[in-house]
């Protein structure tokens, strides 16, 4: 490994690794998915629908649940950003609907719920343009049937 010190001294040191190839549990409690949006946006961009569709929908179990929530930043007028995040949640929900019906499969439960603004419930802070960006976002949690 190669780095620098603050005063600008370079510094070199040899380590050795141990790796390991992840594999997933198979008895995992769930799976956390996000989608980010546009400012004031409601509709995916093709890549996430691709995303939605190829990737986050075939780890659905059979009987799964899947709960979808939409945020937004703290820009702009309460009850828009309201109607703005569960639009949000609307429109990943219908993707992944879509997605399980053209495969024949009617045996998952949603729950859709819009939070907008509300602070207490975002994924990140409101202070900084980035956390505001992040906050433009539906997260889609898979719960397995026990």
């Amino acid at each position: 490994m190669v780095g620098q010190t603050k005063s600008g001294r370079t510094v070199v040191k040899e380590s050795s690794m141990h790796m390991v190839l992840w594999t997933p549990l198979k008895d995992a409690e769930g799976m956390r998915f996000s989608v980010i949006f546009g400012f004031n946006e409601s509709r995916t961009i093709d890549i996430y629908e691709k995303y939605l569709t190829d990737i986050v929908t075939p780890k659905i179990p059979r009987d799964g649940k899947v709960i979808i929530r939409g945020f937004t930043d703290i820009i702009g007028d309460e009850s828009n950003n309201q109607t703005l995040s569960l639009a949000r949640a609307n429109e990943v929900c219908y993707i992944m609907q879509n997605s399980l019906s053209k495969a024949g499969r009617y045996d998952v439960t949603f729950e859709v719920a819009g939070f907008g603004e509300n602070e207490t419930l975002s994924p990140f802070e409101n202070k900084y343009p980035e956390e505001r960006f992040y906050n433009r976002c539906v997260t889609i949690d898979i719960i397995p049937v026990k």
